[in-house]
């Protein structure tokens, strides 16, 4: 009876637990570069997080490719709304941009004569998976804390 008693309280523990909880702000960042104008003209940066919110006052870095060779041009931080501008190097059209602002990075490649840009894909799982893990998680300490009130139990009795 203990025992039941002891299950139904976890339970009803576990559901108040899930329906109070507030929601959170977890979000991906995002980096993007545009030409102010020609290719002898500034690079705009833009950092913001999912939901379209500037990643204000984050560290930039960004890095020149020259042959190959990737070397740190520019170390700075973005202004309040997110936005950086600088000034390509002289016969230097390729550029790694690293923004990173309170445990968050985004990171894309800018090569200004083709004028492609790519935007590297974090190691993130999709939302779907992630919500699926955090539940697994939840499962396997509920398993763990189960085991120890069974154990418990049995050397009491």
């Amino acid at each position: 009876m203990k025992r039941d008693n002891l299950i139904l309280v976890g339970l009803i523990a576990l559901l108040l637990c899930t329906t109070c909880i507030a929601p959170v702000s977890a979000h991906r960042a995002f980096v993007g570069a545009f030409m102010t104008g020609d290719i002898y003209d500034d690079v705009m940066v833009r950092a913001w997080y999912e939901g379209n919110t500037p990643m204000a006052e984050a560290r930039i870095t960004i890095y020149a490719i020259d042959d190959g060779l990737k070397e740190i041009y520019i170390e700075d931080v973005t202004d309040r709304q997110g936005f950086y501008a600088f000034e390509p190097k002289w016969r230097v059209t390729e550029y790694e941009i690293v923004v990173e602002h309170t445990g968050h990075r985004a990171r894309m490649t800018l090569d200004l004569e083709s004028g492609e840009s790519m935007t590297a894909a974090g190691n993130e799982l999709p939302l779907a998976a992630r919500i699926i893990a955090g539940f697994g998680y939840l499962l396997g300490i509920a398993g763990i804390a189960m085991i120890y009130t069974a154990r418990k139990m049995q050397r009491n009795t």
